[in-house]
C-alpha cells in the first residue's frame, strides 16, 4: 500500500519542474472552461427562448457555430505557428469577449430580424475565437512541459478542464438561472463568458511564450515560415494523413459528447419538468472524471493508448443503451415506481457509465497528437486535438434538431403518460439511433487495427505509455 501511494504521488511530483507559464496556461484553460461549459449548457435554450429560433434552427445554428470552429481550427494552428503563442491567445480572448458579451446584450436592445442577424454574426465571431483558443491551450501545455512531466501535465490539463465543467454547471448555469430566471439567466451566463475572456487576456499578458521547457524544441519552432506554407506542408505529411484517418474513426462516439448541450437540455425539460436542474445534471460527468483522474492517473498511464481508446469508446457507446430501451422496463428496478423515476434512473445510469468510458480514453487524445507532431509544426497538429469533437458538433447540430422535433418535442411527456405512443415514436428510439452511430467508432478502429497499431509495442521508447521522442511515428503510441 505504501509503495502504491509513493507511486501515485510521484506522478504529481514531476510537476514541481513545470514552469510558471504552464500554470498560466492552465489558469486560462480554467477561466475559458468556466465560460465555455456554462454557455454550451444553455446555448440551444438561449437561441429558442431569448432569440425566437425554432428547435430545428437552434440546433442548426449550434451546428453552424461548431462547423466554423472546425474550419477555422484547421488554419488556426498554422497561424499560431507563424505569429506565436501569445498573440494567438490575445486574438482568441478579444474575439470571445466581443462575441459572448454581444450575444448576452443583443436580446435586451434588439428584436426581430435585427436580433437574429446580430446573433448569427456573433456566433461566427465566437467560432473563430474558440478555434484559436482550443489550438493555443494544448500548444502551451506541450511547450511548457518536458519529457519527464508531459504525460502528467496533460492529465492535469484535462483534470482542470473538468473542474471548470463542474463549476460551470452547478455554480454558473444553475446559479444564474435560479437567481435571475431562465430568460435573464441565459443572458447573464453569456455576459459572464465575456468577463472570463477578459480575465484570460490579462493572464496571457504575464506569459513568456519563449520559456520552452525543452531547449531543442525552441530551436525547431523558429521556422520563420508563413501560415499558408506551414499549412500546405502539414497536409503533405503521411503522419498527418494517418492521424486524420484515426480521428475520423472516433466521430461516432464523439456524437455522444455533443448530446450534452444539443439534446439533453430539451430532453431533460420535456420528458421530466421545465425547471430541471441542467447544471447539476451536467456536473455529474466532470465530477466522475475529476475523481477518476485523481485516483487512476498512475493506473491509466500503464496501459497502451490503442487499448484505452477502444475500451473507452466501447463503454461510452454502450452507455446509451440505458436510454434506448423502453423506459417502462425500468419500472421493474427496485426503488423505481413511476415514469419520472424511470427517466431519472436511466439518465443517471447513462451519465455515470459514459463518464467511465470518457475517463479511460479522452485524456490520451491530446497528448498523443502533441507527441507525434513535428517540433516545427506543433500548433498545426495540436489544432487537431479538438477536431473530432468539432466535426461531431456540426453533424449533430443538424441531426439533433431533426430528432428533437420528431422524438422529444414539447408535449411528448403527456403522450408518454397516457400510453398513446409507440416505441418508434418515443425518445427511446432517438437514443437507439445514437447508440448505433456511437458503436461504429470502436468497431471501425478495431477493423483498422493493422493500419493504426503495430504488432509489437516499442516500450523501450515510451515514457508513461507514449514515445519519448516527439518525432516518433503514431504507430509507436498506438500499440
Amino acid at each position: 500500500m505504501i509503495q502504491k501511494a509513493k507511486g501515485y504521488f510521484s506522478e504529481f511530483k514531476v510537476l514541481k519542474t513545470a514552469t510558471k507559464e504552464f500554470w498560466i496556461t492552465n489558469a486560462i484553460q480554467f477561466m475559458d472552461g468556466l465560460a465555455y461549459f456554462s454557455i454550451i449548457n444553455v446555448i440551444t435554450l438561449y437561441l429558442t427562448v431569448n432569440c425566437g429560433f425554432s428547435d430545428v434552427d437552434s440546433g442548426a445554428w449550434v451546428g453552424i457555430w461548431t462547423l466554423y470552429i472546425t474550419a477555422f481550427v484547421l488554419a488556426s494552428g498554422s497561424i499560431c505557428d507563424a505569429i506565436g503563442l501569445k498573440k494567438t491567445f490575445f486574438i482568441a480572448c478579444l474575439l470571445q469577449l466581443v462575441s459572448r458579451a454581444g450575444m448576452g446584450i443583443a436580446p435586451v436592445f434588439l428584436k426581430g430580424p435585427a436580433l437574429t442577424y446580430t446573433v448569427m454574426t456573433m456566433i461566427i465571431i465566437l467560432s473563430l475565437g474558440t478555434a484559436f483558443m482550443v489550438t493555443a491551450v494544448p500548444v502551451g501545455i506541450r511547450r511548457f512541459t518536458n519529457k519527464s512531466n508531459r504525460s502528467t501535465g496533460f492529465n492535469v490539463y484535462y483534470l482542470i478542464m473538468n473542474i471548470g465543467a463542474i463549476l460551470a454547471g452547478a455554480l454558473i448555469t444553475d446559479g444564474f438561472r435560479k437567481w435571475l430566471g431562465e430568460v435573464n439567466g441565459n443572458l447573464a451566463i453569456l455576459v459572464f463568458g465575456g468577463l472570463m475572456a477578459a480575465g484570460c487576456f490579462i493572464a496571457s499578458s504575464f506569459m513568456d511564450e519563449h520559456n520552452y521547457a525543452e531547449e531543442d524544441e525552441r530551436a525547431s519552432a523558429d521556422t520563420g515560415k508563413r501560415p499558408l506554407a506551414i499549412f500546405m506542408e502539414v497536409w503533405k505529411e503521411s503522419a498527418f494523413l494517418k492521424l486524420i484517418l484515426f480521428l475520423a474513426l472516433t466521430l461516432g462516439v464523439r456524437l455522444i459528447f455533443t448530446n450534452q448541450f444539443l439534446i439533453m437540455p430539451k430532453y431533460y425539460t420535456r420528458v421530466l419538468y421545465t425547471d430541471f436542474e441542467l447544471g447539476l445534471a451536467n456536473s455529474i460527468n466532470p465530477t466522475i472524471i475529476v475523481t477518476g483522474l485523481i485516483l487512476l492517473i498512475p493506473v491509466i498511464n500503464r496501459f497502451a493508448t490503442f487499448k484505452l481508446i477502444v475500451v473507452g469508446m466501447t463503454i461510452s457507446a454502450f452507455s446509451l443503451l440505458f436510454m434506448a430501451v423502453p423506459a417502462q422496463w425500468m419500472l421493474s428496478v427496485p426503488g423505481v415506481h413511476n415514469m419520472t423515476q424511470a427517466y431519472i434512473f436511466v439518465i443517471c445510469a447513462q451519465i455515470i457509465v459514459f463518464a467511465v468510458g470518457e475517463l479511460i480514453f479522452s485524456p490520451r487524445f491530446t497528448e498523443y497528437i502533441s507527441v507525434v507532431a513535428p517540433k516545427d509544426k506543433v500548433a498545426s497538429y495540436m489544432g487537431l486535438s479538438a477536431l473530432p469533437m468539432f466535426i461531431a458538433k456540426p453533424i449533430n447540430g443538424f441531426l439533433s434538431g431533426i430528432l428533437i422535433a420528431g422524438y422529444s418535442y414539447d408535449g411528448i411527456r403527456a403522450k408518454i403518460d397516457s400510453g398513446n405512443i409507440g416505441y418508434r415514436q418515443s425518445p427511446e428510439f432517438m437514443w437507439m439511433i445514437y447508440f448505433a452511430l456511437a458503436l461504429l467508432s470502436p468497431v471501425a478502429v478495431l477493423a483498422m487495427k493493422n493500419i493504426l497499431a503495430p504488432k509489437k509495442e516499442k516500450k523501450k521508447h515510451e515514457v508513461h505509455g507514449v514515445p519519448e521522442s516527439p518525432s516518433s511515428e503514431p504507430d509507436e503510441v498506438m500499440s
